[in-house]
């Protein structure tokens, strides 16, 4: 009887010891976490400096000079028929005080019309603010209004994601903001300076999108086996996608200058950006979010299945983790390619209305680059899946000498 009892208690903590191991790494994880919130606290805060003092004010930048006002009345409202539209365009004549410290309270009494006023947002309201262009002619100057200043309205939805974040995700939360801080600072402090500058936009967004890679995976993640796994697959999907994408705009003969934005960068630079290579950036680019996000995933789910299981380790591993690698990467390549979808829904709409050749149209350069990018990032996210579960089941190494008893 003695015996019988010594063997069951010798059982009993054969299952409980790996139990009290899994509980100690969940508690070492959860202490992890959480000495990542102070930092995130101070990633976000010295990137959000560096944003503020890099971006310039909105009344600067450009060859032309830009005041800023505000309307303090509505004078005239109408329509009428430009010369062979055909189609009456309504207009506005307004009053508007300036604001800059040069100009300040000045009012100067403009039109307002065109494209914007076609539609009833489009209109001008007493107390918005605009953006005017400033042209000297000796002593006189001449104003027109260019823009209605449209960022602040953008304030409360961005407070709301924030609160949304921080209540849902925590700590987490904060770590994503700093996260999502920190890319936009490497394509703006760094990336677009770079090709500003003349340089290569591959090689310069190749390193950009590494920078990202790196800042991004270990802020918001922390500096462990499954955020260095999350990196090698990221760095190998989003090369996957560089060889696929440069590779289709080579053999479909894209030249990058199939929207009036893109000439009128090529003219705006004397062109000194290789249009075609911007393209495949912007591929790149594009497809980074979703690579990022199914690499991190991925690891993740590698990573809780060995904790959970530690006699789970190679071959059965790397099989239980791709199961759920397969029912992720089909939600992404259909978001992915809904987001290029919706980016093109005007055009789309354009060509149902049959105003020049359907065959004409799906031949353009923006329809073409558009499913160059959808197929690009979409086989980025399928080998994205073996190749990071491949790297996070080596790291997971091999199971303890009791568990493989």
């Amino acid at each position: 009887m003695g015996r019988q009892t010594r063997r069951r208690l010798r059982d009993t903590s054969r299952d409980v010891q790996p139990r009290a191991r899994l509980h100690r790494r969940r508690r070492e994880r959860a202490a992890r976490h959480d000495d990542r919130g102070p930092l995130s606290v101070r990633v976000l805060l010295v990137l959000v400096v560096l944003l503020v003092s890099a971006c310039a004010s909105i009344t600067q930048g450009g060859s032309a000079d830009v005041v800023s006002g505000h309307v303090t009345e509505i004078v005239e409202v109408g329509s009428r028929e430009p010369v062979g539209s055909g189609m009456p365009q309504p207009f506005q004549v307004v009053r508007v005080q300036l604001e800059e410290s040069l100009y300040r309270g000045e009012v100067v009494e403009l039109q307002w019309g065109g494209r914007r006023a076609l539609d009833p947002n489009g209109f001008l309201r007493v107390g918005d603010r605009v953006l005017l262009s400033v042209t000297r002619d000796d002593n006189a100057r001449t104003y027109a209004i260019l823009e209605i200043v449209r960022l602040p309205a953008l304030i409360p939805v961005a407070a709301i994601l924030v609160l949304a974040l921080l209540v849902v995700a925590r700590l987490k939360g904060l770590a994503a903001l700093a996260g999502l801080a920190s890319s936009v600072a490497v394509f703006l402090l760094a990336v677009v300076p770079a090709l500003r500058g003349g340089s290569d936009p591959l090689v310069a967004t190749i390193f950009g999108c590494l920078g990202v890679i790196a800042v991004s995976v270990f802020v918001v993640h922390g500096l462990n086996r499954k955020s260095l796994a999350a990196l090698c697959g990221t760095m190998a999907g989003l090369g996957v996608v560089t060889a696929m994408g440069a590779f289709a705009l080579a053999t479909a003969r894209m030249t990058g200058l199939g929207s009036e934005e893109q000439i009128f960068l090529a003219v705006g630079t004397d062109g000194r950006i290789d249009m075609a290579r911007l393209a495949l950036a912007a591929v790149m680019v594009g497809s980074l979010g979703a690579i990022v996000d199914m690499a991190v995933g991925q690891a993740s789910a590698t990573a809780e299945l060995a904790a959970v299981d530690e006699t789970m380790r190679g071959r059965r591993l790397y099989a239980a983790a791709l199961n759920v690698g397969r029912d992720h990467v089909g939600s992404l390549v259909n978001t992915l390619a809904l987001a290029y979808f919706g980016g093109a829904l005007p055009l789309i709409l354009l060509v149902s209305l049959g105003y020049q050749p359907v065959a004409l149209s799906l031949n353009s350069e923006q329809i073409v680059e558009s499913l160059i990018a959808i197929m690009a990032a979409s086989l980025g996210l399928v080998l994205c899946v073996p190749i990071t579960t491949a790297i996070a089941v080596m790291f997971a190494g091999s199971p303890p000498p009791r568990a493989q008893e």
